[in-house]
């Protein structure tokens, strides 16, 4: 039961970010690309950042030493940094179909993993935390492009989860 309620929030984080990519491709491409006196510089960086945090918390799910997350990130990050809204939702759709595809391969979700990183050493998590803190992750920078887009003048998009329990 835990795995699909945990996966189901995994849907939530899923489609909150395609809402909010669909929210982007109708406004004019200069609210995504603007400079904004914000936590990040444009709404294009704060979509960059959660997709290379995705991944970041996908290869320690799936065991990946930290230093070989870093450098599949880099190498994504160049092909992600230039890219249209259009592309960069191809970007997003196959690393859920990523996440989706290493959850399906999950017996327990409960099942506790340990991860060596560089700054906090040896760290245990349970992976269903692991996909509670993506979605958390999500959420929160979510809340920063609709503020951002509103420093601009234009509306954000509802996305609380209540929103996806009830569409």
């Amino acid at each position: 039961m835990e795995n699909n309620r945990t996966i189901r929030l995994y849907d939530y984080h899923v489609w909150a970010n395609k809402l909010v990519i669909q929210h982007l491709r109708q406004l004019p491409n200069k609210a995504y690309k603007e400079t904004v006196k914000s936590v990040f510089t444009s709404i294009h960086d704060v979509m960059i950042h959660l997709y290379t945090v995705d991944m970041i918390w996908l290869g320690t799910m799936k065991g990946n030493r930290f230093q070989d997350t870093i450098k599949e990130i880099e190498r994504r990050k160049s092909e992600v940094s230039g890219a249209s809204l259009d592309e960069l939702e191809v970007f997003y759709d196959e690393l859920s179909s990523e996440f989706y595809d290493f959850l399906g391969e999950q017996q327990d979700l409960e099942q506790t993993i340990v991860a060596e990183h560089p700054q906090y050493g040896q760290c245990e998590f349970v992976l269903a935390d692991l996909i509670h803190h993506v979605v958390n992750h999500g959420t929160y920078h979510r809340g920063n492009v609709s503020a951002m887009l509103h420093q601009q003048g234009k509306k954000g998009v509802p996305t609380d989860y209540v929103f996806f329990l009830l569409k």
